[in-house]
């Protein structure tokens, strides 16, 4: 028999969350900003699902800016090009990686500057309706430094450069730099594995969001290996998704490292469906928005198991 007493004034109280540093997507689309590996064999498809990925992006704007790091960006453009323009795309480098995140702090930088512009704008066009002797000479000597005063009051106020008025939405993605530098611990990929939801921190919330963060996507041929992806960064994705792989040794160890996060047998059950024909491809889901879409073949089927649905 089981006996349950509420403590009813200890550890009751309410706690504020603050921010959750997610991107705006649908329902059925993944939690952003992501870190998904995706693991096949060459010619398994993993740049044609990847395109898929970018293509349903496009449709509901949850990035503004794509980066890649990739060796082979000219022989993948009918994937990519319509979604990565040039100045965008990064050789596997030692350095690669820590350009792209400068290239997010500074889009920060960027956002940061138009929130202010258009703070002082915006007062000072409501002060400019007022008589000149209702306005404090603090403010007036502050818009004269700005050199408001000189633009005869036609300023505009100024618009972001993005779709939408929140903070960058920035993703990154890895493709063919198994064996490269970009890959190296010292290349700051492993920091970026635990951090990537906190990149390019704000000065004030906002949009529900504390960073700007950055959404990361690693293609690659093997899920384990030596000089590979790490174990900190496979054991912190988000996201995996595995293609049809008939190397043993890879798929005891992507089972023994899910073995604590996903039920093995159930695994086994929803990778078999998945993989059962040419291009097929489990993606796990580790944080879903809902149970039911913990399992997915080909990103749009959901597989469901009965004791995953609450």
């Amino acid at each position: 028999m089981m006996k349950v007493v509420k403590l009813t004034n200890t550890y009751c109280s309410k706690i504020d969350c603050g921010v959750d540093n997610t991107y705006p997507t649908p329902e059925t689309s993944f939690k952003q900003p992501c870190l998904q590996m995706i693991v096949g064999q060459r010619t398994s498809g993993k740049s044609y699902l990847t395109s898929k990925v970018l293509a349903q992006a496009k449709k509901d704007k949850t990035f503004d800016i794509i980066y890649i790091v990739t060796p082979s960006f000219n022989s993948n453009k009918a994937y990519f090009g319509k979604y990565i323009d040039e100045e965008n795309v990064f050789e596997p480098t030692r350095t690669s990686i820590s350009e792209v995140i400068d290239r997010v702090n500074a889009d920060r930088d960027e956002w940061e500057n138009f929130l202010k512009k258009k703070k002082l704008i915006t007062k000072y066009k409501q002060d400019m309706n007022k008589k000149l002797d209702h306005i404090n000479e603090d403010d007036l000597m502050y818009y004269y430094e700005n050199g408001l005063l000189e633009q005869n009051y036609q300023i505009e106020i100024p618009k972001w450069k993005y779709d939408k008025e929140e903070p960058p939405k920035s993703l990154l993605i890895l493709d063919d730099c198994l064996g490269s530098q970009a890959i190296l611990q010292s290349s700051g990929l492993t920091k970026l594995a635990t951090l990537n939801r906190h990149v390019a921190p704000l000065a004030e919330n906002h949009s529900n969001r504390s960073a700007c963060g950055l959404a990361v996507i690693i293609l690659t041929q093997s899920y384990k290996m030596n000089n590979g992806i790490s174990r900190v960064l496979r054991e912190n994705v988000s996201l995996l998704t595995l293609f049809k792989n008939k190397q043993q040794k890879q798929m005891d160890a992507i089972k023994e490292e899910l073995a604590n996060v996903v039920d093995i047998e159930t695994f086994n059950k929803a990778y078999e469906y998945a993989t059962n024909e040419k291009y097929g491809n489990l993606t796990i889901d580790f944080n879903p928005k809902d149970n039911k879409y913990r399992f997915r073949k080909n990103l749009n089927e959901l597989i469901i198991f009965e004791e995953l649905k609450d």
